[in-house]
C-alpha cells in the first residue's frame, strides 16, 4: 500500500481497526508468562480464528500479532535470534485470515510496534540511533514480509514515537500509523501534551496519528479535540473497553459492547477517522461499532480532508509544550544567550564539557520572557557536534521551551535535529549553495521550521527587489521538499544603522512584505541595527517597537534586558493585539527596569525561576546543593557533594539539610505536574551520585539507622521495570534499604527475598492486566507464612479498589506517592 492508497481509502470511508488481541487469546487459552508472540506461533489456528471474527464484524485493518517482535523484548525470552523469522511467520497468520475470509483487497495488515521497555538517553541507557537500529531491524522484516501499512502502537515516549518514524522513513515507503497512550491528566508518562504529540508527528511525516489502551472511547474525547488543531493528518482512537476490575479472579472489562458502540459514535462526530479497539474489546465490539456507524451515517463520511490546511502548523515545541508563532499574537524573542562568541567563561567550560553555564543561561532566559532558545556550540577548540549533541540532551529535560539549532555545519544541525525530541527551529537556511542544498531537504525529513536568511554566496543583497528574490527561490525549494509557508521565517537581515543610514528603513520594508503579501513569520537579530553605538539598548529598543508594528514576528535578542522586553510588550498593547493590555501590567508590576548588555550576571543565572506552562519552579534563597538536586544537575551534585566533604561537613547532614528537602521538593513539583517523568528521574539520579558519594562517610561512623527494607520487584510474567525502578530509586534517597529484584520474579521469590532480609514492606509492580493477579498471589502467600512486611502494590493498571480487592496493605500511584505510603504504613 502506498501514501496515496492509504489517504484514498480513508477518504472512502471510516478505516475500521480490529479489537483486542492479548485478553481473548488469555480467554482462548493462552496462559500468563510465555512470549505471546512465540505461543501464537504455536497455536496459529486460535490467532488466525480470532482475526477472522475480526474481518466478519467489519475491520478493514487487522494489526498482525508483532506487538513485542523487536530485538529487545524478544531477548528477554531467549529468542532474539529468531526475530525475521518470527516476525515473518506472525505476519503469514493475518494473511492466512484474510484468504480464508476471501478478503483480499478489502482488509489491509499493519505490521505492529511498540516500545522496547529500555529508555532511551538522556534518561536512559539506550543511545537513540541504537533505538532507531531495533526498529529498523523488525520493520524490515515486517515489510519484507508483506504487510501493507506499520503501527507504531501504545506509546508512552514522543521520543520512542520519533526513533520509530524516522526507522520507517529510513528502511521503507509504508503508511506509517502511530498512536500514544495518555493518562487521565491528558499527558503522557514522559509528560507530552496531545497538541506537542499532534504537532511532533505531524510534521514529522507520519501518515495517521491518535490515541490507544489508555480509557475507555469517553475520555479520550478531549485528547482528540486538541490533537485535531494541530494535524491535518487522519486520527485514530483505539479505546479499552472501560476500565479492568477483578471478579472472581479474573481481569473483566466494565463496558459491554453496546455501550461501546454508543460512545465510539462521539469520536466518530469528533472527526476521528480510523476506529478500533484496544483492552478488553471483542469481535461483538467491533461488530457494533461498525453498524453504530452505518446506523447514523456516520460510516462513509471522514473528517480529514475538513482539517487539511486548518490545523495549526507555524509553530515549535519540546517534549512537553508547545509555542505557537502567530502572525497577528504576542510578539516572541527567541533568546540568544547560549552562544559562546565573545563569553569567556563559557568557552572555558565549554572546553572542560561543562554545561552549568548554559544550564544558568536557559533558565535565566526562560525566566526573563523567551519563547525558544537559540542553541550555538560554535568555537574553537571542541567537538561542536559533540558539544551539540550533550546540550541538546541536556535542555531537553530541564527546560520546556523549544531549542533553535544554530550552527554553521549542516552535519551539525541534523545530528541536533535527529535526537532532538520536540519540533526544533533551524537557525538559519540562506542560498548559500552548502545550506540551501542540504538542509530543506534536511528540515523536511526531521519536521523542522526554519529561518530563512535572505542572502547568497555573492553575500548581502544590493537592493530590496534582490532580497525578495532570494525570498521566493528558497520559498520555491521549500515547498517543492513538503514544506510550507508555515514551516519558515523569514529573516528581515539587519544591517548595522551607523554604516547604513537606511538600514532599519529597508528592514522594515521586508518585514512588511513578508507579513502582509507573502503571509510568513519573521524574525531579526535585533543587536545588529546598533552595533557600533553608546548605549544600544535605547536604538535596539526603539526598533523593536518599530518592527512589530510593522509586522515583525519575533526577534533573536537578550530577554534579561528589561527595557528592551518592557518595549516588547508596549509595542504589543500599542498595537492592540490580544490580551496584550493584560500582559503589559503583570510584565512591568513584576519587573524592575534594569539596564543590562552584556553577559548574563551570574547572580541572574543563580536567582533564576523556571517557568512552565502549569506552574514555577523557585529555588532562590536555598543552597546551591539542593538547587543542583532540583534542577538535576548530576555533575554539579557531584561536585558540590565532594566539596562538603573535603570542608569536613557532616554526611548526615548534607543529607537532611539539602538532599532529602530536594527532593521533597521535587516530588511536590511533581505532583502538581509541574515536573514530569523526565525531571523526577533526572533529580532523583543526581541525588542518588550524591548519597553514593558520601555512603563511606557515613560508614565510618554511621550513626543514623536505615528507615526500614523495601523489598521491590515487577511480578512474575510482566517485564516492564520502569515505574518500579524509578520507586526503588526514591526509597533509596529517602534513606531505606531497597533489595530489588528486578522484572519477572516468581511470587516464592519474593516471600523468601523478604524473609531473609526481615523486609518491613513489599513493594509489587505491574504494567499490564494479565499480571495483575500475581499481586494477590503474593499477598496470600505472605499472610499464609505469616511474614511480618507489609504489601505496597502500583503500576499503570493498579487502582486503589484493586489493592483493597487483594488485600494489600497499600495502593501507589506513583514513585513520589510510593515514598509516602511507605512512610506512613511504617509509621502505624
Amino acid at each position: 500500500m502506498t501514501k496515496k492508497e492509504f489517504l484514498d481509502l480513508v477518504n472512502i470511508h471510516k478505516v475500521i481497526l480490529d479489537g483486542a488481541t492479548g485478553s481473548n487469546l488469555q480467554k482462548r487459552g493462552m496462559p500468563t508468562g510465555v512470549c505471546p508472540e512465540e505461543w501464537i506461533l504455536e497455536n496459529a489456528d486460535v490467532m488466525c480464528g480470532l482475526q477472522r471474527e475480526y474481518i466478519q464484524a467489519g475491520t478493514n485493518v487487522l494489526y498482525a500479532p508483532t506487538f513485542s517482535g523487536n530485538r529487545i523484548k524478544l531477548e528477554e525470552y531467549g529468542l532474539a535470534d529468531k526475530l525475521e523469522q518470527m516476525n515473518t511467520d506472525l505476519v503469514a497468520i493475518s494473511k492466512r485470515a484474510i484468504q480464508e475470509e476471501h478478503a483480499e483487497g478489502k482488509v489491509f495488515i499493519a505490521g505492529d510496534i511498540t516500545m522496547t521497555g529500555v529508555q532511551v538517553e538522556p534518561l536512559g541507557p539506550m543511545p537513540f540511533e541504537e533505538l532507531v537500529s531495533v526498529y529498523k531491524e523488525q520493520i524490515t522484516c515486517l515489510d519484507k514480509a508483506g504487510v501493507d501499512l506499520l503501527v507504531v502502537e501504545t506509546m508512552m515516549s514522543l521520543q520512542e514515537c520519533r526513533a520509530a518514524v524516522i526507522a520507517a522513513k529510513e528502511v521503507t515507503t509504508l503508511p506509517i500509523m502511530v498512536t500514544l497512550s495518555f493518562n487521565e491528566d491528558g499527558r503522557t508518562l514522559f509528560g507530552t501534551n496531545p497538541e506537542t504529540a499532534a504537532l511532533v508527528l505531524t510534521t514529522l511525516s507520519a501518515d495517521a496519528i491518535g490515541i490507544n489502551c489508555s480509557t475507555g472511547p469517553e475520555k479520550m474525547i478531549p485528547v482528540i479535540e486538541k490533537m485535531s488543531k494541530y494535524t491535518d493528518i487522519p486520527l485514530i482512537c483505539k479505546p479499552n473497553a472501560g476500565l479492568p476490575q477483578m471478579v472472581d479472579g479474573e481481569t473483566v472489562y466494565d463496558m459491554d459492547a453496546d455501550t461501546f458502540a454508543k460512545e465510539m459514535l462521539v469520536l466518530a462526530q469528533k472527526g476521528v477517522d480510523i476506529l478500533g479497539g484496544c483492552c478488553g474489546t471483542t469481535p461483538e465490539h467491533i461488530q457494533k461499532m461498525v453498524s453504530a456507524l452505518k446506523e447514523e451515517n456516520l460510516y462513509d463520511k471522514t473528517a480529514y480532508p475538513e482539517r487539511i490546511g486548518k490545523a495549526v502548523r507555524r509553530a515549535v515545541s519540546s517534549e512537553r509544550a508547545t509555542k505557537d508563532i502567530d502572525l497577528d499574537g504576542a510578539f516572541g524573542i527567541i533568546g540568544e544567550r547560549i552562544n559562546p562568541t565573545g563569553k569567556k567563561a563559557l568557552q572555558a567550560e565549554l572546553r572542560e564539557g561543562c554545561l552549568d553555564i548554559v544550564t544558568d543561561m536557559a533558565e535565566a532566559q526562560e525566566a526573563a520572557g523567551a519563547s525558544i532558545l537559540d542553541v550555538n556550540m560554535g568555537m574553537n577548540g571542541i567537538d561542536e557536534k559533540e558539544m551539540m549533541l550533550k546540550a541538546v540532551k541536556e535542555l531537553s529535560v530541564i527546560t520546556d521551551l523549544p531549542l533553535s539549532i544554530d550552527s554553521s555545519h549542516v552535519d551539525v544541525v541534523e545530528a541536533a535535529l535527529r535526537i532532538y525530541p520536540g519540533r526544533a527551529l533551524i537557525n538559519s537556511i540562506s542560498l548559500e549553495p552548502e545550506k540551501f542544498e542540504k538542509l530543506i531537504p534536511i528540515a523536511k525529513k526531521y519536521g523542522a521550521m526554519f529561518i530563512l536568511l535572505p542572502l547568497s554566496e555573492k553575500g548581502l543583497p544590493k537592493d530590496i527587489q534582490e532580497k525578495k528574490e532570494i525570498i521566493h527561490i528558497i520559498l520555491d525549494a521549500a515547498k517543492k521538499q513538503g514544506l510550507c509557508k508555515e514551516d519558515v521565517i523569514v529573516d528581515g537581515l539587519v544591517a548595522t544603522v551607523g554604516a547604513n543610514r537606511l538600514a532599519a528603513i529597508e528592514t522594515l520594508e521586508t518585514i512588511s512584505y513578508c507579513k502582509n503579501e507573502l503571509g510568513v513569520a519573521t524574525a531579526c537579530g535585533l543587536s545588529n541595527i546598533s552595533f557600533g553605538l553608546p548605549e544600544r539598548i535605547f536604538v535596539n529598543s526603539a526598533f523593536m517597537a518599530m518592527a512589530i508594528q510593522n509586522g515583525l514576528t519575533m526577534a533573536i535578542a537578550n530577554p534579561s534586558q528589561e527595557l528592551l522586553m518592557h518595549a516588547v510588550y508596549a509595542a504589543d498593547l500599542l498595537c492592540n493585539k490580544p490580551d496584550s493590555d493584560l500582559r503589559y501590567i503583570e510584565r512591568v508590576s513584576q519587573n524592575k527596569i534594569s539596564v543590562v548588555d552584556g553577559e548574563v550576571d551570574a547572580d541572574v543565572a543563580k536567582k533564576a525561576v523556571k517557568k512552565t506552562d502549569t506552574g514555577v519552579v523557585d529555588t532562590e534563597g536555598k543552597d546551591a546543593l539542593f538547587t543542583a538536586v532540583v534542577k538535576g544537575r548530576k555533575e554539579k551534585v557531584l561536585e558540590l557533594v565532594k566539596e562538603k566533604i573535603a570542608n569536613g561537613e557532616d554526611a548526615q547532614g548534607v543529607i537532611d539539610q539539602s538532599l532529602i528537602p530536594a527532593i521533597n521538593h521535587v516530588g511536590e513539583l511533581f505532583d502538581k505536574q509541574i515536573y514530569y517523568l523526565p525531571q523526577l528521574i533526572s533529580s532523583a539520579e543526581a541525588m542518588e551520585g550524591g548519597i553514593d558519594l558520601l555512603e563511606p562517610e557515613l560508614a565510618k561512623n554511621r550513626s543514623a539507622k536505615s528507615l526500614g527494607t523495601v523489598v521491590i520487584a515487577t511480578v512474575e510474567h510482566d517485564i516492564h521495570d520502569i515505574g518500579k525502578n524509578l520507586v526503588a530509586l526514591m526509597l533509596r534517597n529517602y534513606g531505606y534499604k531497597v533489595i530489588d529484584l528486578g522484572k519477572d520474579v516468581p511470587a516464592d521469590v519474593i516471600i523468601d527475598t523478604a524473609i531473609k532480609e526481615d523486609a518491613d514492606i513489599i513493594g509489587l509492580s505491574a504494567l499490564m492486566t494479565t499480571t495483575m493477579m500475581e499481586m494477590k498471589k503474593v499477598v496470600n502467600m505472605k499472610k499464609e507464612q505469616n511474614v511480618r512486611a507489609k504489601v505496597i502494590i502500583g503500576g499503570a493498571v493498579i487502582t486503589q479498589g484493586f489493592a483493597d480487592e487483594i488485600g494489600a496493605d497499600g495502593y501507589s500511584k506513583d514513585a513520589q506517592d510510593a515514598v509516602e505510603v511507605v512512610g506512613r504504613l511504617l509509621a502505624d
